[in-house]
């Protein structure tokens, strides 16, 4: 997986492609393989900011401005694309691709909630196991101290 300081880098460098693309009067299918490289590389620089990670070498207010400074110059680019998108005659286009993009984040939210639901029934049940198995040696260990006792108690009765 892209680190995010490379993630954002590479949605810079794709919105760049973008835009030289449109100087030269390109096509939206020109231009195709930058958008797709910088949603991906926003993607992951959203999903790194939603899970920020403390650091020594940067305060956390720091962190929080080069977040927001990120997500805002990637904003902005997201706003330019849908510009030439709606001047070039793509909104369809456009929408159709907001349209899609929030259906599969709710598909992986939704599948992201099913595994985490899953791991912690696992868990559960893996704690439930451990709960009989030392449960059941206890009481083995008492069943064994007694069976110990009564031989020791008859030993002495015999003697």
């Amino acid at each position: 997986m892209i680190d995010p300081v490379t993630a954002f880098a590479t949605a810079q460098a794709a919105i760049k492609g973008v835009q030289a693309a449109i100087k030269m009067g390109k096509d939206i299918h020109a231009i195709s393989a930058d958008v797709m490289k910088f949603f991906e590389a926003k993607d992951v620089v959203q999903r790194a900011a939603s899970k920020p990670t403390s650091t020594f070498a940067k305060s956390d207010t720091a962190q929080a401005f080069e977040i927001v400074m990120q997500a805002k110059q990637l904003a902005d680019a997201e706003r330019e694309l849908n510009n030439f998108m709606v001047m070039s005659g793509h909104a369809d286009t456009w929408q159709q691709l907001l349209i899609e993009r929030n259906n599969i984040i709710a598909r992986r939210k939704s599948e992201e909630i099913l595994v985490e639901k899953h791991a912690k029934k696992k868990k559960e049940e893996i704690e439930e196991l451990i709960n009989w198995i030392l449960g059941g040696g206890i009481v083995l260990m008492v069943f064994a101290l007694g069976v110990w006792w009564l031989t020791i108690l008859l030993e002495q009765n015999h003697v």
